[in-house]
């Protein structure tokens, strides 16, 4: 990934990242706790960073202290963690280094208060479209940013183990294959998809060529 690249996201796309972080993020002295400094981390990372996997998230529930610091809260009071153990600690090759956006540019704690609209997804796509590859593969954490895409494209969905919820798009050019898996910010009740969300993200690494 090339440094023009990386500053013009960070300068657009504020509240968009990457799927790199400190070997002892959240704890400790992690680059995280200066956020300040993510963009030169960022930049020292740029070699395994990749283009056409894409983390799509719903959107962000605090402020962002600086570009690049969504997805990478230093605190287990947050889950994003649970990211860095499954897919960087997770040795997941095909995923780390992916890009990382929120379909929704809102500070919005609550989910069921935020709807995804045409001009979000046409941001998005303008995402893409500066990241310059011609085919994605589109990861989108629970059932909204999902939901919100294959109804603006008009897809058909279709599932396959380990719940994984699926559709392919061809449009403006890019062919932009489309995955639901598991919010990896689940608890209670619902704690028992985040092992689901694991073996999804392992299922993915493998099957994304």
């Amino acid at each position: 990934m090339d440094s023009v690249t990386l500053d013009r996201l960070a300068e657009q796309y504020p509240w968009s990242s990457w799927a790199v972080w400190d070997d002892s993020f959240p704890d400790g002295d992690c680059i995280e706790e200066r956020p300040a400094r993510l963009s030169e981390f960022v930049q020292n990372h740029a070699e395994v960073l990749t283009r056409d996997v894409v983390f799509v998230g719903l959107n962000r529930s605090d402020d962002l202290p600086a570009p690049f610091a969504n997805f990478h809260a230093p605190t287990r009071a947050h889950y994003d963690y649970r990211l860095k153990e499954f897919v960087q600690d997770g040795g997941l090759h095909r995923l780390h280094g992916a890009y990382m956006t929120d379909l929704v540019d809102d500070v919005e704690a609550d989910s069921h208060d935020v709807d995804a609209t045409d001009e979000d997804v046409a941001v998005l796509l303008e995402q893409l479209q500066l990241l310059g590859a011609a085919e994605y593969h589109l990861v989108c954490f629970g059932n909204k940013p999902f939901d919100a895409l294959a109804e603006y494209f008009g897809v058909d969905v279709s599932a396959r183990p380990p719940e994984l919820r699926c559709a392919t798009v061809d449009v403006d050019g890019l062919t932009l294959h489309l995955y639901r898996v598991w919010f990896y910010g689940l608890y209670g009740a619902n704690q028992d998809k985040v092992a689901v969300l694991e073996r999804q993200l392992q299922t993915l690494n493998e099957q994304v060529v």
